[in-house]
């Protein structure tokens, strides 16, 4: 357990913030876009009707985890998502936000985060620790599947087991330390082999994904379910194209009502949109013809927050972005760079007998310090971001205050003379001294462009390589760039931004699964693997005072800014819950 976490804190039917906060810090998951809390367009209200955020006493499920809504019924919500393709949707294998913003209106999980930040029950309306490695779930009465399959404690349990059985879950390892599950009715039994207090947050829907039910039919062709899952949730996916659209009906068995016994959801439907452009969403949402935008690029933002007919609502950082420089040859390390891709296919060869510039530390560092973030977050996000002068952001507040807060003591601060100074070192003196060729999204390009500018004062052309996120993510592991533009998102633990991103590859533990700059150091993962072995908050800061002290030293990894992620709702729709950079229409609405 963690130390100054009585099990009786960790019983239902809610966890408090402050508990809440120290789990996720111990757990290291992630939400999705923007971190936990934010400016969720509902009065921080939590829909429950209780002053203290916990839930109905009549038990009926109803603490709300959305923004507050007027209650009114039907209607069809037109959405806009800032991509060019949704891939798959089933919740053991998405790790995208974009996927899990359309997957958290489909499933229910055992728990969630309600907009105060308190974890509280989703399909479970109690839990309890009759011991300390034993958790016992009580589930809510007549919930369904949306093909009418109860969903009860049995269903539940296969859900956990399929998830420990599987391969090539990113989350697999969350559930690796479960002994038995038990399931009687709607009682369900989960034993761990040893007292662990952080499960209890893996089981949250969003940012735990290993609590979000599965149906058993996943089994049975799991393609076809990542296509078109079968969930518990609010909405059902009825219809999607690929590449263009999702259609979300309302599911009319739905069991969760709200405080004064409304049947959840209140809309008809939502029509997702894939709109992979910014200027296009900012065009779609200024002229009516989509009703909400999961994100708008900060240019928009500021023009939308001028308008009367749009509502701007940014979720706070708890995400981070920069450029990953290539740190070696892929090809010097075949078989753990096929896993890392997990492409099927041998690195490239393009590097061979190849000058890699960004291999020498001294390259890298002087990128680093050749941007300058305040005026990134002024000309490319509007204001929308926060500098980042390392890894770990704002949302995880007991590692970023103890590293110095918005000005760590050790960090990338911008000083171009010391940039020149290093490349000379380095024996980079021609005219331009360095050309490299940087992989980035579309929402990446205004920031992109200001780095461009910066980074020719220094000697340093790159050359953009845009592409949609359909290639994006293929290309990111082919390393056929020296730089990629890449980011976490709402991170709200450090285990989350560097253990898959800059670990030294794992495969037993998935550590460096997701390695963009092929940054392969053992003391660097001796480090983060201690931090994450020690449970007391102030003694593994303490260890992160090492960590960050090599991640600036090796510059592994160039961080720029920690971006705000604003959403716009037209004028006439409320209620859209944001918590966790979520967009939840379980209580959303449109306005007569």
């Amino acid at each position: 357990m963690i130390e100054d976490i009585e099990r009786a804190e960790l019983e239902g039917p809610k966890i408090d913030r402050r508990t809440t906060v120290k789990l996720l810090g111990a757990s290291g998951i992630a939400a999705t876009a923007g971190c936990l809390g934010g400016d969720s367009g509902g009065d921080g209200d939590d829909g429950s009707g209780d002053d203290d955020g916990s839930g109905d006493d009549d038990g009926s499920g109803s603490s709300g985890d959305d923004g507050e809504s007027s209650g009114s019924t039907g209607g069809r919500i037109s959405a806009g998502w800032l991509t060019d393709e949704i891939e798959f949707l089933d919740p053991h294998m998405v790790d995208l936000g974009i996927q899990i913003e359309v997957h958290s209106n489909l499933f229910n999980g055992l728990l969630k985060l309600d907009e105060d930040t308190q974890i509280v029950g989703d399909a479970a309306a109690d839990w309890s620790l009759p011991d300390e490695s034993t958790y016992v779930f009580e589930l809510h009465e007549d919930m369904t599947f949306h093909n009418g399959d109860p969903l009860d404690a049995e269903a539940v349990k296969w859900s956990l087991e399929r998830l420990a059985g599987m391969e090539t879950s990113p989350h697999t390892g969350k559930v690796s330390n479960v002994d038995s599950i038990e399931a009687d009715g709607l009682e369900l039994t989960i034993n761990l082999s040893e007292p662990y207090a952080p499960f209890v947050s893996f089981m949250l829907r969003g940012p735990g994904r290993a609590g979000t039910i599965v149906h058993e039919s996943a089994a049975d062709d799991p393609d076809e379910y990542a296509r078109m899952p079968i969930g518990s949730g609010p909405f059902e996916l009825t219809d999607r194209t690929a590449g263009e659209s999702l259609t979300l009906d309302a599911y009319d068995d739905y069991w969760e009502t709200d405080e004064d016994g409304n049947q959840l959801p209140y809309l008809d439907g939502v029509d997702i949109e894939l709109i992979p452009e910014p200027s296009t969403m900012w065009s779609a949402i200024q002229g009516g013809e989509i009703d909400y935008a999961n994100l708008l690029t900060g240019e928009f933002a500021q023009q939308a927050e001028a308008t009367d007919s749009i509502t701007v609502q940014t979720a706070s950082s708890g995400e981070w972005s920069g450029i990953a420089p290539l740190h070696m040859n892929p090809a010097d390390e075949t078989e753990t760079v096929r896993w890392i891709s997990g492409l099927g296919e041998d690195p490239t060869e393009m590097w061979n007998g190849e000058d890699i510039p960004t291999s020498d530390p001294r390259v890298r560092e002087a990128i680093a310090i050749g941007i300058d973030r305040e005026e990134i977050v002024e000309r490319a996000w509007f204001g929308y971001a926060e500098p980042a002068h390392t890894l770990y952001n704002p949302a995880i507040g007991w590692l970023f205050e103890a590293l110095g807060g918005s000005e760590p003591d050790t960090g990338f601060y911008y000083d171009p003379e010391r940039a020149e100074e290093l490349l000379d070192e380095a024996g980079y003196t021609d005219d331009p001294r360095i050309e490299a060729t940087v992989l980035a999204l579309p929402e990446d390009e205004r920031e992109l462009t200001v780095v461009q500018d910066q980074l020719s004062d220094i000697g340093i052309e790159i050359e953009l390589d845009i592409q949609q996120q359909s290639s994006y993510w293929d290309n990111t592991y082919r390393y056929e760039q020296l730089l990629t533009a890449y980011g976490g998102a709402a991170d709200v633990d450090p285990w989350m931004s560097d253990f898959k991103q800059f670990g030294y590859p794992n495969e037993e533990t998935t550590e460096g699964a997701w390695q963009r700059s092929l940054y392969f150091d053992e003391d660097y993962s001796e480090l983060i693997n201690e931090a994450n072995a020690t449970p007391d908050l102030e003694d593994r800061a303490e260890v992160y005072l090492d960590v960050n002290e090599k991640f600036i030293e090796d510059a592994v990894f160039v961080t720029t800014v920690f971006p705000l992620n604003p959403k716009a709702l037209g004028e006439v729709v409320s209620g859209v819950g944001t918590q966790g950079g979520l967009s939840n229409f379980h209580r959303a609405s449109l306005d007569e």
